[in-house]
């Protein structure tokens, strides 16, 4: 196994081996390592498998963090569990060139999000790594632009001006993604903040972009980069995938995510989208890492009294009292937080399903809306730089039209509802099945005005017909 990050695995084996656990924790994640902490309390050996930094990308960077989690020592705590650097696939652990078929009572994802880059006009060939990549081992010296207005975002940001570069955030929304740490640290901030971009291109060294004003025309401006760094993460959907499990576009989240109760356990879905059971599969930090590391932290151990309860180990009485003191405190500090995860557990409208809502944001689409004669060249899967014109022509193809438009009126968005879609498919290889597939069907469906989840399972028959 060579894996440079959660995303870039080549999966080798010269032999095969067997490994036995209660509980398989996949990922690195704080609430993966709390949840294993917690469940050896109960007696339960646990088996942590990981790719990159131990603790995530909460650990990278020199830059403060807005919760004041002492995630060092917890880290030192995970030094006595069975953990160690491997890759699960949804059946092997990859590890040290032996394949392991795993055989696990739970398992439990920590997997977080993943970093992904931006795409603009031109974007293949500008220079550009992910923020979790440049913090590995910071550069110094350079111009860099830094696109991200999140906590991760502006925390990368900090470290890269602290070793000596020049230093510009960006970001497509119109605010601050995480105003509350933007509080905390401006008095650090020595460089250029700039909200409601549109990047034009980039060309001979510069960043050529727009900025929204609200006025006729929108301002042009030109920034040297010698790189471009992207904080935008969203979640890798590998494993469940993987573990048949289907996912679904969330709008808080940019990304698609598994239906899930609110202890975490993923849920069983029919034909109709309707959550129709349980599982022995969950997910700490909402398979995301944008969250506080402090509600990571508590979801972790909440799991962990739940997965005691289901075992008859814990009162079950102690894990509803453990639940509502997370929802309470999720209502407080992350109100959005805890209406997703409501959706997700009961669906939209207390219905059992879950119903895609439109995609309103693309945060690691840069250019912002292109029509589709300015995006043939815009790539939909970094993973290989496949072009959005190779989608579009396949979609021309299958429903026989020559020219395809898209023009934001009630008109031309239920023609462009009634087309027939083709299934996405990148191959097979990590990268591909962890991020082309959640980054093209965002992108296309923000594009054609169609829900993520069609472009890889296609249209369901009918939304809310039976709402027993």
């Amino acid at each position: 196994m060579s894996c440079l990050s959660p995303i870039k695995c080549k999966l080798e084996a010269s032999r095969e081996d067997e490994l036995n656990t209660d509980v398989l924790v996949v990922g690195s994640g704080l609430g993966g390592i709390v949840a294993a902490l917690e469940l050896k309390k109960y007696g339960y050996n646990s088996k942590i498998v990981y790719v990159g930094a131990l603790g995530g990308h909460h650990v990278l960077g020199e830059a403060p963090r807005y919760s004041n989690v002492d995630i060092e020592s917890i880290i030192n705590k995970a030094k006595d569990l069975d953990i160690s650097e491997g890759f699960f696939d949804g059946m092997y652990i990859y590890q040290n060139r032996v394949r392991y078929r795993v055989r696990y009572k739970h398992i439990i994802l920590a997997t977080g999000g993943v970093d992904v880059p931006i795409t603009f006009p031109g974007s293949y060939s500008a220079p550009q790594k992910t923020a979790e990549e440049i913090l590995l081992q910071p550069p110094s010296g350079l111009n860099i632009v830094v696109w991200g207005t999140t906590e991760w975002g502006l925390r990368t940001a900090l470290t890269l001006r602290n070793h000596g570069n020049d230093v510009v955030v960006m970001d497509n929304s119109a605010y601050f993604r995480d105003s509350k740490y933007y509080e905390l640290i401006k008095t650090r901030v020595d460089f250029p903040v700039i909200t409601a971009v549109r990047i034009r291109e980039f060309k001979k060294g510069e960043l050529v972009f727009e900025v929204v004003t609200g006025k006729k025309e929108n301002e042009v401006k030109k920034v040297k980069a010698d790189l471009i760094v992207s904080a935008v993460r969203i979640v890798n959907p590998y494993i469940p995938m993987k573990l048949g499990f289907k996912v679904y576009y969330s709008f808080e989240l940019n990304s698609l995510i598994p239906r899930r109760s609110n202890y975490g356990e993923l849920l069983i879905v029919d034909e109709r989208g309707k959550a129709v059971g349980g599982s022995n599969v969950y997910a700490t930090g909402h398979l995301y890492g944008a969250v506080r590391e402090g509600h990571i932290i508590e979801q972790g151990k909440l799991l962990a009294k739940y997965i005691a309860a289901k075992d008859g180990v814990e009162a079950s009485e102690n894990v509803k009292d453990a639940l509502d003191k997370f929802l309470v405190m999720l209502t407080i500090e992350a109100n959005w937080l805890y209406n997703l995860g409501n959706r997700l557990e009961r669906g939209t409208d207390g219905t059992g399903r879950y119903v895609e809502p439109n995609v309103i944001d693309v945060p690691h689409w840069a250019s912002f809306w292109p029509q589709i004669e300015e995006a043939e060249d815009l790539v939909i899967c970094p993973c290989n730089n496949a072009r959005i014109n190779d989608v579009l022509k396949e979609i021309k193809q299958l429903n026989r039209i020559k020219e395809l438009k898209v023009k934001i009126t009630h008109e031309e968005t239920e023609l462009l509802r009634q087309l027939k879609l083709p299934k996405l498919s990148f191959g097979d290889d990590v990268c591909a099945e962890s991020v082309c597939l959640t980054y093209a069907s965002i992108i296309l469906g923000g594009f054609l005005a169609q829900r993520p989840g069609y472009f890889i399972y296609g249209k369901p028959q009918m939304l809310y017909s039976d709402t027993s």
